[in-house]
This record gives structure tokens, C-alpha cells and sequence, in this order.
């Protein structure tokens, strides 16, 4: 079982409505791929949202496939946010 981090950073104060888009559209990319969402969050500033995320290799690759098949990144991007994508290990 593998854990990744997705967090889009952006600007403070940005576009509520279509950044709540932009997450509905993320947390459905999730489901389609089989994933288990963890924990998700938006930052108070709205200037960051994180999605922790787990399952197996190609369920992980399948999510990435969304994103990019769909254009979920790009649109984030768009909107004036990065992706971080990362491996998520619990630290002892």
C-alpha cells in the first residue's frame, strides 16, 4: 500500500467558486481511480489544497492517468496553482 500527497499551492484569497470546482473535480478523479482518500484540506487562506491519498501501485498510476487524461492539472494550473505530487512516509 503506498501513501502519496497531492497539494496544489496557489495564491491566497483566490476564486472560491472555482476553486471548488477544481476540488470536486480532484475528488472525483480520486474515486474513479480506486484510490482511498486519507485526508484532504484547504488551507484557511484557500491558498493551498491537499489531498492524502492511498492504494495500491496501479491504482496510484491509474489516478495519475486521470489527472493528466482529464486535464486536472492544466486546470489547476490555470487557475494560478502548482501540483506537488509526492510520496507520503509516517516519519518515527
Amino acid at each position: 500500500m503506498e501513501m502519496r500527497v497531492l497539494v496544489f499551492n496557489g495564491e491566497p484569497y483566490c476564486d472560491g467558486d472555482r476553486q471548488d470546482k477544481l476540488v470536486k473535480r480532484t475528488l472525483e478523479a480520486i474515486e474513479k481511480s480506486g484510490v482511498t482518500i486519507e485526508a484532504s484540506e484547504l488551507s484557511v487562506d484557500r491558498g493551498s489544497a491537499m489531498f492524502l491519498i492511498s492504494g495500491d501501485s496501479v491504482a496510484i498510476r491509474r489516478l495519475w492517468s486521470i489527472v493528466e487524461a482529464t486535464g486536472l492539472e492544466n486546470a489547476w494550473e490555470a487557475f494560478g496553482s502548482r501540483l506537488d505530487w509526492q510520496t507520503f512516509e509516517m516519519s518515527r
